[in-house]
């Protein structure tokens, strides 16, 4: 009978130490858990920040929207370019029509810069 109670002992210490073992380990692991939500934390607020911060530039939410504005500059762009080419032939002609040697104007080449050679 001796030995029975001897064995039970021996049964409910191990019990008690891996009871122990895992509580402390259990323990241990909220720890640990509890300092990786505050690096979460700490990143997410570091996310947070650099969102602020791109916020303050201005930008559109939607990507349909971006890119019928760029399409709308671009027909604009053209649209004056054409414009532009339809006035300096116009120059040029009445140039032609009315004298001073076909030296037409353009934006970048004036009146005064022409050099006339005969």
């Amino acid at each position: 009978m001796k030995k029975t109670c001897e064995v039970q002992e021996l049964f409910d210490g191990l019990s008690q130490t891996f009871a122990k073992y895992k509580n402390s380990r259990n323990y241990e692991m909220v720890q640990i858990l509890n300092r990786v939500r505050c690096c979460e934390c700490g990143h997410k607020m570091r996310v947070n920040m650099a969102r602020k911060i791109m916020s303050r530039c201005p930008t559109s939410t939607s990507k349909d929207f971006r890119t019928r504005y760029l399409i709308i500059i671009c027909f604009g762009l053209l649209f004056l370019i054409s414009i532009y080419t339809v006035h300096v032939a116009r120059r040029y002609n009445h140039v032609r029509a009315y004298g001073s040697s076909a030296c037409g104007s353009t934006f970048f080449y004036t009146y005064t810069d022409c050099d006339v050679f005969y």
